[in-house]
């Protein structure tokens, strides 16, 4: 499969995820479902002002279509394999490769008998990444409501503690992988790959041909070494701030 479709089924998976996540925070209307931008707007108050989240109130522009053109209806932050987005500046900090693999080249250890995989809550999920990555308690809230057939959440737990999470999201036969986190206390030990090994092998099995994902700079060695390749880079195009207030 060539880099060009990879890249395409990467961005159909990060929006719909976009768009699962936005319908269960935010309900039908947050939805965007457009032919050129898939996602949600969640748009948050501070202080009477209106702030945007470039990974929750966001939207994806398939590949090889144009971005459009700025207007209220979407939302704060635009990602596109495109150079530019009318109306919007990018956020260079927040560039993310993209990435896949076809599921008969994935390799790597198993998880059976080492640790235990689990079916954690989306709740869960969502908690375990504000915490591995910092951020205010966002995923976790959005997430604790998520319900679609789509969307499987996967675990590994070492002592009795989920420690190691994914989501992953079925869109035809692409597998597309989510919110992985790690425990700060348990990295390093191999436990992303473990878990994402075991996913995959259970889709290969299933029927799913490909596995996407896009890849955070800590995440990008670990998923390289289990063969995935970057197929792009997805810029992420940004409403000014004075736009804002």
């Amino acid at each position: 499969m060539d880099y060009g479709e990879l890249a395409r089924r990467s961005a159909a998976t990060f929006g719909e995820m976009l768009a699962v996540v936005g319908r269960s925070g935010g309900g039908p209307d947050a939805v965007v479902r457009r032919p050129d931008a898939v996602g949600a707007s969640l748009a948050a108050m501070v202080d009477g002002t209106l702030v945007g989240n470039p990974w929750f109130d966001a939207a994806v522009v398939p590949a090889g279509a144009v971005p459009p053109p700025d207007d209220p209806l979407l939302p704060y932050c635009l990602w596109t394999f495109a150079g530019r987005a009318g109306g919007r500046v990018e956020d260079p900090s927040i560039a993310t490769p993209a990435m896949g693999l076809e599921l008969g080249e994935a390799s790597g250890p198993t998880a059976a008998g080492i640790v235990e995989v689990l079916v954690p809550s989306t709740a869960l999920v969502g908690t375990l990444n504000d915490r591995a990555y910092g951020s205010d308690p966002a995923l976790g809230r959005l997430a604790a409501g998520l319900d679609d057939d789509r969307v499987r959440t996967h675990g590994l737990a070492v002592d009795g503690r989920t420690v190691c999470v994914a989501m992953t999201l079925v869109l035809g036969d692409d597998l597309g992988i989510h919110y992985v986190a790690t425990d700060a206390d348990h990295r390093r030990r191999g436990l992303a790959t473990l878990l994402l090994t075991e996913v995959m092998d259970r889709a290969r099995a299933e029927g799913m041909r490909t596995a996407t994902l896009q890849a955070s700079p800590d995440g990008l060695p670990v998923y390289r070494r289990m063969g995935f390749r970057v197929v792009g880079v997805l810029h992420g195009f940004v409403r000014p701030r004075s736009d804002l207030g």
